[in-house]
């Protein structure tokens, strides 16, 4: 009796530390804290008990918090590998928590007894969880996590469930799960027709469109079932409803958000312009065109209200998804997050936009003059004030070689971008400001458009194809057949060398959409066939270095702050550039 006493006194300690710890980590905003705060929840994610105890108390404290779930895929993907059996019980767990226990009520009028059912919250909080895990795990250890009722209870939640954030998260769920070959054939031989119960969800999302239920997240909802429909859970068909909801055709969208040069786990629209990621890691993009001079505008307008970075960047900015870098995270970018108000670039951020974070349905404005080197950022329409994000030398030398939209997102955030084929929502005054857009300058040949929007919609279907032994035997057997193909596509030969790096195993239609090597990230001067002599190319490749470069001097050593000067920085002399202290200009 006393052990029993003891250990569930010891269980009552670790769920109180843990909850305390949480609390703690979403209250705090100095770095060093935060990071403290992490740790310790880290450090309770190696011992089995302890780890279980860590998710069952999470699956009751998680909330909308905008960085709520991007802590949460930090600390699992911290965590130690857990063992089957520890999946095994942290399902276990978490099926209890959404079974429909609670206060019972006698209902006289109905003669029976009501059982509520699980908090909205703990069944959006149980799928988050799960997609985390399935996420992290494969193999064995996902199969256990992936049993027969945790695959009934996320289709009962995606067909049945009349809320639109728990449907999400299910779906979520479902395809990370999915992207294990015998989970997926669980979910498709379950005795539910998945494609169907997709296809029923977006008519229902279509005909009711004027709901009164939150529109962001019916949005969202929308987004996904289309994507699963064409991707995750495709059926070969061609009846889904499209996504793409823009006035415009999209022949006039003349830039897009460019799939080829970006990370790899975004959901991407047709039209290239509305993006989501729900994977664990920092995503980043790029637009399809670049600029180096002239007065630019384009919003962004926020379905989520999470972590997101919005700005511009050239080809050299190095996205880093499992680091956690993206736009403004290096020399070579500058952006805006308006969820943590700063402003981010070379690495360093420094506090701008007020002190309320954007929410979702908020349009973000990003008005670039690349002459004088400022930023002016827009939040539903109100100047949040004009920031020198960089020292005029170190902007214009990334002027250059162009600067391009650029757009990083944590877990769980999607945007629609508008470069201007629409009629903005908040235009700078047109009496103070004068600017271009993007899409009236800008120009995509059909072939790309038509090369992209087919890169899109089989972005996620390779990852989730299940290989049987068979084939497995069969693609083993026959390896070198896969150096007849396009690393890029594995549907056309490859033909094409880039220079100076002499990367080759690309055909000319992917070639012809790169910006810089996808092996060695140098930027491409040129292109020649395979079957060309091409002696007069480097005999072994050669990454481009920072420290190479004629640019390297002025970017290799970054001011020690981010200029946000008082005045235009021409207007200093070159010695006081590095040593101005971040400021910015009241609107």
């Amino acid at each position: 009796m006393q052990k029993l006493a003891l250990r569930i006194l010891g269980r009552f300690s670790r769920k109180t530390f843990i909850r305390s710890a949480w609390k703690n980590l979403n209250s705090l905003s100095e770095h060093d804290e935060l990071t403290e705060a992490l740790d310790t929840l880290i450090s309770m994610s190696h011992e089995e008990n302890e780890f279980i105890e860590l998710i069952t108390v999470i699956v009751d404290v998680l909330s909308e918090a905008p960085m709520a779930s991007a802590f949460l895929c930090h600390i699992i993907d911290s965590a130690a590998l857990p063992s089957k059996e520890t999946s095994h019980k942290i399902t276990t767990r978490l099926l209890q928590k959404l079974k429909p226990v609670g206060l019972l009520f006698y209902l006289k009028s109905l003669g029976g007894i009501y059982r509520t059912k699980p908090k909205k919250r703990t069944r959006v909080n149980a799928a988050i969880i799960w997609s985390v895990l399935a996420e992290k795990l494969a193999g064995e250890i996902s199969l256990s996590l992936f049993s027969d009722n945790v695959c009934t209870t996320l289709l009962d939640y995606l067909q049945y469930d009349r809320d639109a954030s728990v449907r999400l998260f299910a779906l979520i769920a479902l395809e990370k799960f999915g992207m294990t070959g015998q989970n997926k054939e669980k979910i498709l031989n379950s005795g539910r027709d998945i494609h169907k119960i997709l296809q029923c969800i977006a008519k229902e999302l279509h005909s009711d469109e004027g709901s009164s239920e939150d529109v962001n997240r019916r949005r969202q909802l929308k987004f996904c079932v289309e994507w699963a429909l064409k991707n995750t859970f495709d059926s070969g068909k061609e009846d889904m409803y499209d996504s793409d909801e823009s006035p415009v055709s999209s022949n006039s969208i003349n830039v897009m958000l460019n799939p080829v040069d970006a990370t790899a786990h975004w959901k991407i629209s047709r039209n290239g312009l509305e993006i989501r990621n729900d994977n664990s890691t920092f995503e980043s993009i790029r637009a399809t065109m670049g600029v180096s001079s002239g007065k630019w505008f384009y919003e962004v307008i926020l379905l989520t209200n999470g972590i997101m970075q919005i700005g511009y960047a050239t080809k050299r900015c190095m996205f880093g998804p499992e680091d956690g870098t993206g736009v403004g995270d290096d020399p070579f970018g500058f952006a805006f997050d308006g969820c943590r108000n700063v402003l981010w670039a070379n690495g360093v951020s420094v506090p701008y936009g007020g002190s309320e974070s954007w929410k979702p349905g908020d349009v973000v404005g990003v008005y670039m003059d690349v002459s004088s080197g400022c930023v002016r950022f827009y939040l539903n329409g109100k100047d949040l004030g004009v920031v020198y994000p960089l020292n005029i030398a170190q902007f214009r030398k990334l002027a250059e070689s162009s600067l391009h939209p650029a757009l990083s997102f944590t877990s769980y955030q999607q945007a629609i971008v508008n470069f201007g084929a629409e009629k903005f929502r908040y235009p700078p005054p047109s009496s103070s400001f004068t600017y271009q857009t993007l899409n009236s300058q800008g120009q995509i040949s059909s072939e790309l458009r038509n090369s992209i929007q087919k890169r899109v919609w089989r972005a996620s279907r390779y990852r989730s194809v299940s290989v049987s032994p068979y084939w497995k035997q069969q693609f083993e057997s026959t390896e070198e057949d896969f150096d007849t193909q396009c690393s890029i596509c594995f549907a056309k030969p490859p033909a094409v060398v880039l220079g100076p790096c002499n990367h080759d195993g690309f055909c000319s239609d992917c070639s012809k959409m790169m910006h810089s090597c996808p092996l060695c990230r140098t930027p491409i001067s040129h292109r020649k066939p395979m079957n060309n002599n091409i002696t007069s190319l480097p005999s072994t490749p050669t990454k481009l270095s920072i420290a190479s470069t004629s640019a390297s001097s002025s970017l290799s050593a970054p001011s020690t702050a981010i200029v946000l000067p008082p005045t235009p920085p021409h207007s200093r002399p070159a010695s006081s550039i590095t040593s101005w202290e971040p400021r910015c200009l009241e609107p």
